[in-house]
């Protein structure tokens, strides 16, 4: 299996410390993919970013961690 591609972390919300969030985080480039308001929506986007990837490159990626915590 190959090493994680993308990851789905749970942060705060920019702006709003008290405000949770979940990041979708390419462990490749150390970017993030975006910000989205409940975890689903960010495993949407996270599996859909492996998936491409698995296709792309015909090798099985392990699953994004469920809400890695960011400080």
């Amino acid at each position: 299996m190959a090493e994680p591609f993308v990851e789905i972390r749970k942060t705060c919300k920019p702006g709003e410390p008290r405000e949770t969030c979940y990041e979708v985080y390419d462990g490749d480039t150390g970017g993030s993919l975006g910000l989205f308001p409940n975890a689903e929506a960010a495993r949407q986007r996270a599996d859909s970013m492996n998936g491409m990837t698995e296709r792309e490159t015909s090798k099985s990626l392990q699953r994004p961690t469920d809400e890695a915590e960011v400080e």
